[in-house]
């Protein structure tokens, strides 16, 4: 179970990165937006902090940290933006699985340049919608009749695929059931790599559809063909849970946010804090997402101690999130009112952000209304 007392070292980190959101991201966020990228300076301030591509030190990085005190950060970034936050994440997470479970050589020949290279794009491709966790994937990574290793299937919101080195796909090798991690060429034949059309959030971060068929050597195998599948699971559930821990940090804001405008927008000769269709809702979304902030922090505290089975655990921290995480937001747009919805003010921005992210990664048939606390 996670310690709820935080250590100083992990109260350092989230003052850190708080810091870092509110001061970098938070002003960034709008511009980010229109241009449709993220600025060259964002991407090297949050590249030198070491959360957002965590590499050991013997490679390069400044370290890798547990799960529970990356969450922590990720959370306290996206405090100030989830959308740069999130593309920041996604751009590193190669290091992750490739840190895990990838061989020697594997770490040798990636690592060191992703903790290197600030303008270097990774990308794992896990998502393929319609609620399915990663052991459900439909995409197969296994060996083919001829006896060589093949790539098919389909993967749905791949964060910069099409130029990211390297590109990870997750599948399920068809023999054996585990779950697989293969490093693909975007180049390679039988790789279709199309870009999704431009949604109404998370403009900074493009999207791809992936198409593979595609046959691989035996040494593109994330840990070799016998790797742990096991491990593997926990380094997934890592990337996962980042979108949770995203979610959490925008709710915050959103709900603070809130919180200021009604203390200070006057209605009838009084803030409208302190009528209760407004205070109620405030304190609602304060309590769902402090259960929906631990409920994370849980799931981080079981991959962390690499429970077995894990998967359920960070499909519930990961649903109960985006749907608090919606929700606050939306109710952040009502206490505004008429100015929740225009771009004076950012929540509308929240609002779309936390709404894109809960839909790449939900269970539809988990009740909303059930945390697994």
């Amino acid at each position: 179970m996670f310690d709820l007392n935080l250590s100083d070292e992990r109260m350092a980190v989230s003052g850190l990165a708080r810091g870092l959101g509110l001061d970098v991201l938070s002003p960034a966020a709008k511009d980010a937006e229109r241009q449709r990228a993220v600025p060259p300076a964002i991407r090297r301030a949050l590249h030198e902090t070491g959360l957002t591509t965590v590499v050991d030190e013997a490679h390069g990085g400044g370290g890798v940290p547990d799960i529970c005190t990356h969450m922590i950060a990720v959370e306290a970034l996206a405090y100030g933006d989830p959308a740069l936050t999130m593309a920041a994440m996604w751009s590193g997470s190669a290091a992750i699985v490739i840190g895990r479970c990838g061989t020697d050589d594997q770490r040798a020949d990636h690592l060191p340049s992703l903790a290197g290279d600030a303008d270097i794009n990774s990308a794992v491709a896990m998502y393929e919608g319609f609620g399915r966790a990663p052991s459900e994937s439909h995409t197969t990574i296994g060996r083919a009749a001829d006896g060589t290793w093949r790539v098919v299937g389909r993967k749905l919101a791949v964060p910069l695929a099409s130029t990211a080195t390297p590109l990870i796909v997750i599948g399920v090798d068809p023999g054996d059931g585990r779950l697989r991690a293969a490093l693909v060429r975007t180049d390679g034949p039988g790789v279709t790599i199309t870009r999704a059309d431009d949604g109404l959030a998370l403009a900074p971060i493009p999207l791809f559809t992936v198409e593979l068929d595609t046959a691989i050597e035996e040494s593109a195998l994330v840990g070799g063909p016998d790797a742990d599948g096991a491990a593997l699971e926990l380094a997934v559930g890592w990337l996962r849970l980042l979108v949770a821990a995203s979610q959490c940090g925008a709710a915050q804001r959103a709900t603070d946010y809130a919180s200021k405008y009604a203390t200070e927008r006057i209605a009838f000769g009084k803030p409208i804090a302190t009528f209760q269709g407004v205070s109620f809702l405030l304190a609602d979304s304060a309590l769902r997402i402090g259960a929906a902030r631990l409920e994370m922090l849980d799931a981080a505290a079981h991959l962390d101690a690499a429970w077995p089975e894990s998967e359920r655990v960070v499909t519930n921290a990961v649903n109960y999130a985006g749907v608090v995480a919606t929700t606050a937001t939306r109710d952040a747009i009502q206490v505004l009112g008429g100015h929740g919805f225009i771009t004076d003010h950012p929540v509308e921005i929240w609002y779309r952000t936390t709404a894109a992210l809960s839909v790449l990664d939900i269970d539809p048939l988990l009740s909303n209304f059930e945390p697994a606390l």
